[in-house]
């Protein structure tokens, strides 16, 4: 059985690694965190939490409230992120977040973020803590990466995603701002899971039809309901066309943006950056093929087909 997902929501994680707000937080809704220092644990929202000493509020994301801690135990910095309370107050919803992090706990990776431990029946998770910026944030700051660049990125995010996928883990929402770089040039991808339950959690609370993942970056299948291990490929291959061109290949919204992926209606990357090696462009369309039994079907496989292009091998 696939166990959809993989680690920490989007927003929240750009916090937890840069302590930057992004423009697109939702309001802050929750109690600040209380004061510092106390010696049997610091309490958020009423619960004592041992050991852990919070140092600030991160901010709010689609799972919950994430806070930054010192786990005086190891001495380590830590991010608590607190689950949303409409999931805590449903049972099956409640049981269905702890299994999927329970799954991805079990993820160990030097690509990976990891979660360590699960607080107050589910209540709390406790994640790794990464000092560094997003690939989105790279971007945003030079406008593209250049070739050596992005393809460093493009190593280490197919090397996480071929350990999850081999585990039965899928990402369902793979997006520059969930690949980080940290400060000693490791690629770490985030999100692996709860985030994404959370958010498919909250969407059946509310009784909506709400397709969880990142439209921008979905495979089409992935906008019908399906989603399988080529959705990741698929969600890769446009991260890479945006790290090398600054831009996203499918634009327009809903059935608008739909209807150019099942056409393939874009512009070829080497038609808007300069340098790019011959051949890149099919390696590319092999991985947006709207057909996923027609597409390249493993992360390795695209890294390939990529590496295998004249002068891409490291």
């Amino acid at each position: 059985i696939l166990v959809s997902g993989f680690l920490i929501a989007l927003g929240v994680l750009h916090h937890l690694f840069g302590g930057r707000v992004p423009a697109s937080s939702p309001p802050d809704a929750e109690p600040q965190a209380p004061a510092l220092g106390l010696e049997n644990g610091t309490a958020i929202a009423g619960a004592s939490l041992p050991g852990l000493q919070v140092l600030r509020r991160l901010g709010v994301g689609g799972m919950g409230v994430v806070y930054e801690a010192l786990d005086q135990r190891l001495d380590r910095k830590v991010a608590i992120k607190r689950m949303r309370e409409e999931i805590c107050a449903d049972p099956r919803e409640k049981e269905r977040f702890l299994r999927e992090a329970r799954t991805v706990a079990h993820l160990r990776h030097p690509n990976i973020v990891e979660i360590y431990y699960i607080l107050n029946d589910g209540e709390y998770l406790v994640f790794e803590h990464v000092d560094g910026q997003t690939v989105h944030e790279l971007i945003q700051a030079g406008g593209k990466l250049s070739l050596p660049k992005a393809l460093e990125v493009l190593r280490g995010t197919c090397a996480a995603l071929d350990y999850a996928h081999a585990r039965g883990v899928i990402h369902r929402d793979l997006k520059p701002s969930n690949i980080m770089v940290d400060r000693e040039g490791k690629v770490r991808v985030m999100d692996f899971g709860v985030a994404r339950q959370a958010k498919d959690s909250l969407s059946r609370l509310s009784m909506t039809n709400t397709v969880v993942g990142t439209p921008p970056y979905m495979a089409p299948e992935q906008e019908q309901g399906v989603v399988r291990k080529e959705s990741d490929v698929y969600a890769l291959a446009i991260c890479l066309f945006e790290m090398l061109t600054g831009q996203l290949p499918f634009s327009g919204v809903g059935a608008g943006m739909l209807m150019a992926k099942l056409n393939k209606n874009y512009i070829p990357p080497t038609r808007m950056t300069a340098g790019l090696p011959e051949g890149i462009d099919e390696v590319l369309a092999n991985a947006l093929n709207p057909d996923p039994d027609l597409r390249i079907r493993s992360a390795g496989e695209f890294l390939a087909a990529l590496e295998a292009l004249s002068g891409l091998r490291r």
